[in-house]
């Protein structure tokens, strides 16, 4: 099984995120915001390739994920394989057309459009919570 091709992290002790989204210019945007905020951010284009990636032992603190992508699983569906294999990584989940109902206790979510800030702060709770 190959690693996808990934915007790799850099080698220090930033926090990772791992940004999961097919559109990429909403990916682009997030990541360069993050990245702005002193995070190191591994961007995937789909689940799948988010998948292969933290299979293949890529470095993870954090994963925000859309959760309508298309290919062989959505966001929901990772974000239950990583929680079930992988249960120290905190996941973000996100959608513009997608009821927070519907995901069956997945959270935090976080609905589209989103503030930049409003990410940042999510994410730096959960790191807090989780040190």
């Amino acid at each position: 099984m190959e690693t996808p091709d990934l915007v790799p992290a850099d080698q220090d002790d930033a926090t990772v995120v791992l940004v999961v989204e097919d559109e990429f210019v909403v990916r682009l945007a997030i990541a360069d915001e993050l990245r702005s905020f002193g995070l190191t951010v591994v961007e995937a284009a789909n689940a799948t390739e988010a998948w292969l990636y933290v299979k293949s032992g890529g470095r993870v603190d954090i994963v925000f994920s859309d959760v309508q992508m298309p290919g062989s699983m959505d966001g929901v569906e990772f974000a239950r394989r990583v929680r079930a294999d992988y249960p120290a990584i905190p996941f973000i989940l996100t959608s513009g057309n997608v009821p927070e109902e519907s995901l069956g206790g997945l959270t935090p979510f976080v609905r589209k459009p989103y503030r930049f800030e409003e990410v940042k702060r999510i994410i730096l709770e959960i790191l807090r919570r989780n040190q």
